[in-house]
């Protein structure tokens, strides 16, 4: 992605930032969404000039640090950097420990699913440490099995305990990231409808050498993309098995997950801290 268009995205989330409304943030959520995959679009076509612009992309990998190591949520974090990637043509090998991704992609690609998750994940984490403090889900209670023992010997028996903070923060990190991907995955639907009737002229050159252009449509120019990515993983990947996934909290926070899926609606895209800056720390 060029410098011009990376800045306009940065402008887009820095708006959404300072939007003064749920709605308004909305907006340009899905503004920002819809410029990252139409750019997409026209970078995949100028790929294809390569006689005629810049150096051509090439599919590559990077490696992306998501938390420290025995971190609870470290796996949560993974799932949010997939809803984005998934959105954005970039497939992901996850760190047996869950510290780390492997994205790979086309580099405007992976440019652009890092600038997101750097924004969403700042805004997770602080809705979420603002939404705990309030301490609503002290008023839940969970039941718990405590072996005890009378005149015959120990037995299980089931009681009542106030739900845990930590249980509480995955089960609002889950809805958020949930809500997100639904959001990305509209925005992106949004901007490929918008795009279909897109006919772009191509030079290419058929089997006697003789050089013409052809017309091929917005979507066959991305699924040209998709394959050659696709291509370039099967090669480069040493990844073995399956990743599991963060799997379901065993106890689930309904105050959480409705609070987690409110900050997942209102996310606002970018801020001075996320875009280009120190990523905020993350509590356990």
């Amino acid at each position: 992605m060029s410098d011009k268009m990376l800045d306009k995205l940065a402008k887009i989330l820095n708006q959404a930032e300072n939007a003064s409304s749920p709605e308004e943030a909305a907006t340009y959520m899905k503004k920002a969404q819809a410029l990252a995959t139409l750019t997409s679009i026209d970078l995949a076509v100028a790929r294809q000039h390569t006689a005629k612009r810049e150096q051509r992309e090439q599919p590559t990998h990077k490696t992306i640090t998501i938390g420290q190591p025995r971190k609870n949520n470290n796996a949560r974090l993974v799932n949010l950097f997939i809803a984005i990637a998934d959105n954005n043509d970039v497939k992901v090998n996850i760190a047996m420990n869950s510290t780390f991704v492997i994205a790979f992609g086309m580099p405007s690609d992976i440019e652009v699913v890092e600038v997101l998750y750097a924004s969403l994940l700042y805004q997770m984490t602080e809705a979420a440490n603002a939404w705990l403090k309030l301490g609503e889900y002290k008023k839940e209670t969970v039941l718990r099995k405590v072996t005890r023992r009378d005149s015959w010997g120990p037995y299980t028996d089931l009681v009542e305990r106030p739900m845990d903070g930590r249980t509480a923060r995955a089960n609002f990190y889950d809805a958020f990231t949930n809500r997100i991907s639904l959001r990305l995955w509209e925005a992106r639907q949004e901007a490929l409808e918008q795009a279909k009737e897109n006919v772009y002229t191509l030079p290419t050159t058929g089997e006697n050498g003789v050089e013409y252009e052809v017309e091929v449509s917005a979507a066959l120019v991305l699924k040209e993309k998709s394959d050659e990515v696709r291509d370039y993983y099967a090669k480069a990947s040493t990844a073995k098995g399956s990743w599991k996934g963060a799997g379901r909290t065993a106890h689930t926070s309904t105050s959480a997950r409705r609070a987690g899926d409110e900050a997942g609606q209102s996310a606002r895209l970018g801020s001075a801290k996320a875009i280009g800056g120190q990523r905020t720390s993350i509590a356990a």
